[in-house]
């Protein structure tokens, strides 16, 4: 995927910019310098419907220079959604970089139709690798699951050089009983101490050149 951005002053009001229909971002990495750039807000939204947040990203500023990125924080105006700013993150091709990638299920599995409960044990996958073979997501096609059947992250399609941060006998996704899980559901209480906070865990590149989220 690609988008342009322009490079911008910094003496150009982010406000000003954003009635323009622009977005203004910044892009930065180990090797990089900072570069204040800004985005056509129709191409950051036709962007962000195609990929997720581990797609490698080509940016070209000013038609000429092109950074292979990936979307680190995205910022978004609370009550209007409008988007206020981007991070950039300009990965170092030779370094990998440990992200997390999203599942997506493909299908619907057989065992639903007996009544059991598809359940995906893993909505983010901690994947290595260096970021030109980074997945954008993982398909599962979940459609011959009967009751009880699992898929297992070491039978999901993993490239060469692409190296899962879990342990391999971890159920990806399962299908399991209705009367099971209703046993086994903890009690209310609980579970509101046990929900994790949506986007807490962060793509993180390996080896020092971190970008924060």
């Amino acid at each position: 995927m690609m988008v342009n951005a322009v490079r911008r002053p910094l003496t150009e009001k982010a406000g000003a910019l954003r009635r323009q229909g622009f977005v203004p971002a910044v892009l930065y990495g180990g090797r990089v310098a900072s570069l204040h750039v800004s985005i056509l807000e129709k191409d950051l939204v036709n962007l962000l419907n195609q990929v997720t947040r581990s797609t490698p990203v080509e940016v070209e500023v000013d038609g000429k220079d092109t950074y292979h990125v990936f979307l680190k924080e995205i910022q978004v105006h609370p009550i209007t959604q409008q988007f206020l700013h981007l991070d950039l993150y300009v990965a170092d091709p030779d370094r990998p970089l440990t992200m997390n990638v999203p599942v997506r299920i493909k299908g619907t599995a057989r065992g639903i139709k007996d009544g059991g409960i598809l359940e995906v044990v893993h909505s983010y996958i901690p994947v290595q690798s260096v970021p030109e073979k980074m997945p954008a997501r993982m398909e599962v096609d979940v459609s011959d699951l009967d009751i009880g059947d699992s898929i297992l992250i070491k039978n999901l399609p993993w490239a060469e050089g692409v190296v899962p941060q879990l342990p391999l006998d971890d159920a990806a996704v399962t299908v399991a009983a209705r009367r099971a899980l209703e046993v086994e559901a903890p009690p209310a209480a609980e579970a509101a101490e046990a929900v994790p906070v949506e986007g807490a865990a962060e793509e993180t590149p390996t080896g020092g050149d971190q970008a924060s989220a």
